[in-house]
């Protein structure tokens, strides 16, 4: 008898080996959905949502099925080169839809760059995807929105988070508390060349602009004091252990604070990573992805 092909092989394989569905439908990190609701498949929307008067350049990423789907705003760092759009569309494939923008003055955006814009940006995302919902658009429920934000993005989620109460739930990966931070700046760092250079994605704003709007706004900007707001809410702050950008040091005081004001549900996860979790995304996605499906959805 001839030696099977190694496509015959292949067909013999499948016919001998069961699969498990279960877990191949029930895992939205490791797989793709088993079936797509084709009236209602998963999509891209290229769209702009206004801020300030000008048109920050993102996409959504709508989930499988008519929904009305929970959705989440992803809020980058700075600059934003991680994007974590792979666990974006983990999230999506969990349910979720998700939306990516960049903030005004970043990556084409309309406007100006600034911290403060920035956090003002979050608050226009949040409003944009509720107004989205409440139109019948994108399959978005808009009583359903929550927050994840990397780094600086990690900042701008625990300060919009606390001030915006109809957030479902609120996740923090890497939170750099600026206050603390810029402290450790020195004047020789703030005045140096670099430093005062153009940061790239950004329009003209420089790291010691950051500096230096962080210390004009201390008390707006602090994190410890706004953890108070999370008191009976949901919330996740993710740090790495090898984190040498946001030392976890500075991020602990946080979860400290998130306990103390009895935030809840609250999970401080902290992992084998760098600062954007470089070796192990998976780990990473399946943190944060099996939280937001019990907690957000």
């Amino acid at each position: 008898m001839p030696s099977l092909t190694p496509f015959l092989k292949l067909m013999v394989l499948a016919l001998v080996l069961p699969i498990n569905t279960a877990s191949y439908a029930q895992d939205p990190v490791h797989s793709d959905p088993l079936e797509i609701d084709r009236t209602a498949p998963p999509g891209l929307v290229e769209l702009t949502v206004p801020s300030g008067g000008h048109d920050m350049v993102g996409h959504l990423y709508t989930a499988n099925g008519p929904g009305p789907h929970a959705t989440v705003v992803m809020l980058h760092g700075f600059p934003g080169n991680e994007k974590n759009l792979d666990l974006a569309q983990a999230l999506r494939r969990a349910g979720f839809n998700t939306l990516y923008f960049h903030y005004r003055g970043a990556w084409g955006s309309g406007g100006t760059y600034s911290a403060q814009h920035v956090i003002e940006d979050a608050h226009a995302a949040l409003a944009y995807v509720r107004a989205q919902g409440k139109a019948g658009k994108f399959r978005i429920d808009p009583a359903r929105v929550s927050l994840f934000g990397h780094s600086l993005g990690g900042f701008n989620a625990i300060i919009t988070g606390a001030d915006d109460k109809d957030v479902r739930c609120t996740v923090a990966a890497a939170p750099a508390d600026l206050v603390p931070f810029v402290k450790v700046a020195t004047s020789d760092v703030v005045s140096g060349t670099d430093a005062e250079a153009p940061v790239p994605g950004l329009d003209g704003y420089s790291f010691a602009d950051l500096v230096r709007e962080t210390k004009e706004n201390a008390a707006t900007f602090s994190l410890v004091p706004r953890m108070a707001a999370f008191g009976g809410r949901a919330l996740m702050i993710v740090s790495g252990d090898k984190d040498n950008v946001v030392p976890l040091e500075t991020q602990t005081p946080l979860a400290g604070a998130a306990q103390a004001a009895g935030a809840d549900p609250f999970v401080h996860a902290v992992l084998d990573a760098d600062h954007s979790f470089s070796w192990g995304r998976f780990k990473f996605m399946d943190t944060v992805v099996p939280w937001m499906q019990q907690n957000c959805q």
